[in-house]
């Protein structure tokens, strides 16, 4: 049905109208990963590597519809030094992943498309391997059918007897390490890994893709038109640190960024970036550190009212994804209707 409504919609033309009454309010797009070679595992189930053909479709469409800029210039118009650029989309990448370098940077150089990259530099320097792909790559390459996994002072049965199950205790253990404090999930996810049988050295082997950049790397992202931003050190959400924690993932980041590129590292991103993710205090903090924004995860276009510090950004990132689907959702159509929806429930709810 939904990809009915994205097909005959564009068919009408109301792609390019919504994007003619948005041209005036920039999208920043986010995504993490590009493949050539998909695993034949569960490693990219949800598609966050997204498949070089399906990518290369996405990137000539922005190239042909609309304008290409720089994160700085969006920053430069939130300050008030600069018009709002038409059309404008921005395209970014979050942790650091070597097939930024190796696949999409040749995409985006052809169609003449600038980026930013945000590196998690545990994951760049010291080869430490987000816990979100840690765990999902343990699910993949254990061989245990089932396991007891105690969180919450209760236990909890995981049955990994199929990929679609493993699929599902990923989902499970995920949400639940997502709401805990970082000290808790990191024994979590350590635990978890422990029961599942799996041995540290053989996690990043789950699937070559989910390998990171080496730092000699870094430097040749700009040449390639890609800005390198910071991602904190350890992917932890920021506005659960205690402050002294929080200022040395902003700072010992951008400092490790800016030795290695011999650039200023300007922008950052907040780990997870949704509600509750960042507040006032986390705002400070990384203007503090020496940044000139902060971007989210919040799902919509760039306002005028929008501050330096929580500029939202829109992520597409499915290997199901049409050309219909990325051009209707580029174009602002659904976040109308979204609106409308949200709106008609409020006044049923008064």
């Amino acid at each position: 049905m939904r990809q009915a409504i994205y097909s005959t919609s564009g068919a009408l033309g109301i792609h390019r109208l919504f994007a003619f009454l948005n041209r005036n309010q920039p999208i920043v797009l986010t995504f993490h990963g590009v493949t050539a070679a998909p695993p034949r595992n569960i490693c990219n189930y949800e598609g966050m590597h997204l498949e070089l053909p399906v990518f290369t479709r996405l990137m000539e469409h922005v190239a042909s519809r609309y304008q290409a800029v720089p994160l700085g210039r969006v920053v430069d118009w939130l300050e008030g030094r600069s018009a709002a650029p038409e059309r404008a989309v921005v395209v970014t990448f979050d942790d650091g992943f070597r097939n930024i370098l190796t696949t999409a940077a040749p995409v985006l150089q052809r169609l003449h498309i600038p980026a930013t990259l945000f590196v998690a530099t545990d994951f760049v320097f010291e080869g430490r391997m987000l816990w979100t792909d840690r765990l999902l790559s343990a699910l993949a390459l254990t061989g245990e059918a089932r396991v007891e996994v105690e969180w919450n002072n209760e236990s909890h049965a995981l049955d990994l007897r199929d990929d679609a199950r493993k699929i599902d205790a990923n989902r499970r253990l995920r949400a639940v390490c997502k709401a805990l404090p970082q000290t808790e999930r990191v024994a979590l996810v350590e635990r978890v890994i422990d029961q599942l049988g799996v041995e540290e050295s053989r996690l990043p082997g789950a699937w070559d893709d989910q390998r990171p950049l080496d730092p000699s790397e870094l430097k040749q992202l700009p040449e390639a038109g890609i800005e390198v931003g910071s991602h904190t050190c350890s992917h932890p959400i920021v506005s659960r640190l205690e402050p002294r924690e929080a200022k040395r993932e902003l700072e010992e980041s951008k400092r490790r960024i800016e030795a290695a590129t011999g650039r200023p590292c300007l922008d950052f991103a907040y780990p997870n970036g949704g509600p509750g993710d960042f507040n006032p205090q986390t705002h400070h903090a990384v203007k503090a550190a020496g940044y000139r924004c902060a971007v989210t995860t919040i799902k919509r276009r760039v306002a005028r009212t929008d501050g330096c510090f929580e500029i939202p950004r829109c992520t597409l990132t499915h290997n199901q994804i049409t050309l219909d689907e990325f051009a209707s959702e580029v174009s602002g159509f659904p976040s109308a209707l979204r609106a409308v929806r949200q709106r008609v429930r409020s006044g049923r709810a008064a």
